[in-house]
């Protein structure tokens, strides 16, 4: 008898061939050094520590059974919407301005209605709040998404592994 539950098929890696989305792929990257290290063989010695980090932008959409469940449940406008502000979003900021006019035209929304609707029921579920005193500005949720580093922009909020209370 089946039990309903549907699993994953077993997938092998090496049979899947390339991705095809990587023959045009360039990644631009940019070194930083970060200080000095010990050298792996002698600890005694530093040695310059050089990462290299990609210079375009992105944004981290931070995952959770709940996050995908409430996602999967917004109307295809407010998707649409919460995506152009991920793309517009200035890094390390959790706040920005939203431009209606632009907006609307970009994601093809005709009326203001439609654009109000969305933006209610991105605040209904929590990925945005209106910022009071300044109008079509909004505060984006860290625990969604954040362009930039959280660690860096909330500090206070940091929690190290094996401490959480």
């Amino acid at each position: 008898m089946k039990s309903g539950k549907i699993f994953p098929p077993e997938i092998v890696e090496e049979r899947l061939g390339v991705n095809p989305f990587i023959s045009g792929l360039v990644i631009k990257v940019r070194a930083i050094r970060s200080g000095y290290v010990p050298d792996g063989e002698d600890e005694a010695v530093l040695v310059d520590n050089v990462v290299e980090l990609e210079r375009d932008g992105y944004v981290k959409v931070f995952d959770g059974a709940d996050e995908r469940v409430i996602m999967a449940g917004l109307s295809y406008r407010a998707l649409q919407v919460w995506m152009w502000m991920l793309y517009t979003v200035k890094s390390g900021k959790d706040y920005l301005w939203v431009n209606v006019v632009r907006m609307m035209g970009e994601c093809g929304i005709k009326s203001i209605k439609t654009h109000k609707a969305a933006i209610t029921e991105l605040c209904r579920y929590g990925y945005i709040a209106p910022c009071v005193g300044h109008k079509n500005v909004y505060w984006l949720n860290p625990s969604m998404a954040f362009k930039g580093s959280r660690i860096k922009k909330y500090p206070n909020n940091v929690v190290k592994s094996g401490t959480e209370q």
